[in-house]
């Protein structure tokens, strides 16, 4: 019988290698032009991607170039992050967890909410409809605010929840 068992086993990132990449990410953003403007999804999915990408070369050996801070092109980053944008753009709203303002009928309830809650359905033509929980946090908790919200009556903004975020 034959062993087909790896010869190493996996072993999940160290807490030194994710480091490593956080900077690494973090000083490939910094090489983007200041107007770019890409989603957060489009960012967190391309972290992981990156995440990946340099677990492996340090796992090999090969981010020598990076750790000797010679960057890489600025449009090499940008072209990497414009084709997961095209890729995962659809226009399907705030997503959960991000902040919005809302401007709907409720006058009295126009300002800045975070999105905690997205219900979606169908209705009786077949369509997709979608509606949000908008909260405030207050005292360390999500205090709902308004519900049934439609995605015309709410502008996502950039900011997502992190609890240091406030």
């Amino acid at each position: 019988m034959t062993n087909i068992e790896p010869a190493h086993r996996a072993v999940p990132a160290t807490e030194g290698e994710r480091e490593q990449m956080r900077a690494a990410f973090r000083a490939a953003l910094e090489q983007l032009p200041a107007n770019t403007g890409f989603p957060h999804s489009v960012r967190e999915a391309a972290r992981s991607l990156f995440e990946v990408g340099w677990i492996s070369g340090v796992r090999t050996g090969h981010t020598g170039p990076a750790l000797a801070d010679v960057p890489l092109p600025p449009h090499t980053f940008a072209t990497a992050l414009t084709g997961l944008f095209a890729a995962m753009h659809t226009d399907s709203g705030p997503s959960l967890g991000q902040l919005v303002s809302y401007h709907g009928s409720q006058e009295r309830c126009h300002g800045r909410y975070w999105v905690t809650r997205i219900e979606r359905e169908l209705d009786r033509r077949g369509r997709e409809s979608t509606l949000y929980r908008l909260s405030e946090y207050k005292d360390g908790a999500f205090v709902t605010a308004l519900t049934g919200v439609h995605a015309w009556s709410v502008t996502a903004l950039s900011q997502h929840w992190q609890r240091d975020s406030l």
